[in-house]
């Protein structure tokens, strides 16, 4: 686990000891936060390293697929069963079993898992006897169990036998200073430190409220290392995550040509409209003259003080030096 920020560094001494512990354990956090890192983290540093790490993931198998993958099935158990398979919980024996989305178990499988926990023991489906098993067992989830209880969706004896221990990872959002550790981390390990990251894209990801976490910010950072400016702002995010875009400059020509006048924001939108241009150009051409006038308002606002200017944005001091830089070129032209 890397990170540097507050919110992280609160976590370590719990999971110093948790990596020390047997007891169960709940991670709970967004998607991409890195619950599953954490977890084989914790194993990697407790008694149980040497044993092996399993994880079953309650989204990726079939419901009716979801009771033998746990426990296992005999020979001729049911159609298609062609021949004696272990459960997760026999493959992780004497190591740890991550159940990750645990809060997407339907509630029959929940008391089947509650009993298995509790006995340290399981039975096959079509099997006759009672295989004890030692497993530590870390359960994941983005949702929130407590909710989940109260809603009657999540058994509340499994969700109390389970949260011996509690842990929540925090969004990246709310892990200041961990954006630009975390992409260093990707670039050097996909690229070598041989080939710059770059200030400009540093600046972009800071930027971004990264809704997809941690993996969408790896996603990101692969593209980039991969496509370069190839294919401009498509290689700095996915879908989701286009904000982080730069806007390309507009073609010259007389159906293109910025209006000098002053107009207001609906002046603009209606010479976008006047102009015919196809929906993602006229888009960026509104964009351009949007950030333009907010990058004025507020440094001139805050009598030219950036830094000041920048907190009120809300965003990065770096990535609002990056829009104040972008759209003075473009008002040279350049």
């Amino acid at each position: 686990m890397l990170g540097a920020s507050v919110a992280m560094r609160r976590l370590y001494p719990l999971c110093e000891r948790l990596a020390m512990s047997n007891v169960p354990l709940i991670v709970e956090g967004e998607t991409g936060t890195g619950k599953e890192v954490l977890a084989e983290s914790l194993h990697d540093q407790g008694p149980r390293a040497r044993e092996p790490f399993t994880v079953f993931d309650c989204t990726a198998v079939p419901p009716n697929l979801v009771e033998a993958a746990l426990f296992g099935h005999e020979r001729g158990a049911f159609t298609g069963a062609t021949e004696l398979r272990q459960g997760v919980f026999e493959q992780a024996h004497g190591g740890t079993l991550l159940i990750d989305e645990i809060g997407d178990l339907e509630l029959e499988l929940q008391a089947k898992l509650l009993r298995a926990i509790e006995r340290s023991e399981v039975r096959r489906i079509g099997g006759k006897q009672w295989i004890r098993v030692d497993v530590r067992i870390i359960a994941a989830t983005r949702r929130n169990l407590d909710e989940e209880v109260a809603a009657g969706r999540f058994r509340d004896d499994l969700f109390y036998r389970l949260a011996v221990a509690r842990l929540e990872l925090p969004p990246l959002r709310n892990r200041t200073g961990d954006i630009q550790l975390l992409a260093g981390h990707f670039w050097n390990r996909l690229a070598g430190t041989k080939m710059p990251i770059g200030d400009d894209f540093l600046a972009q990801l800071e930027g971004y409220s990264w809704p997809g976490n941690v993996r969408e910010l790896q996603n990101t950072v692969a593209r980039r290392v991969v496509l370069g400016d190839l294919i401009g702002g498509e290689a700095l995010a996915p879908p989701s995550s286009r904000n982080l875009r730069p806007v390309p400059p507009i073609d010259g020509g007389a159906s293109t040509q910025r209006s000098t006048r002053p107009s207001d924001p609906g002046d603009v939108i209606a010479d976008v409209i006047a102009c015919g241009l196809p929906l993602p150009r006229a888009r960026e051409r509104v964009l351009e003259a949007f950030e333009r006038r907010y990058v004025k308002h507020l440094v001139d606002k805050h009598r030219g003080n950036v830094a000041r200017a920048a907190a009120a944005s809300g965003v990065a001091l770096r990535y609002f030096q990056v829009l104040r830089a972008r759209t003075k070129r473009r008002e040279e032209g350049t």
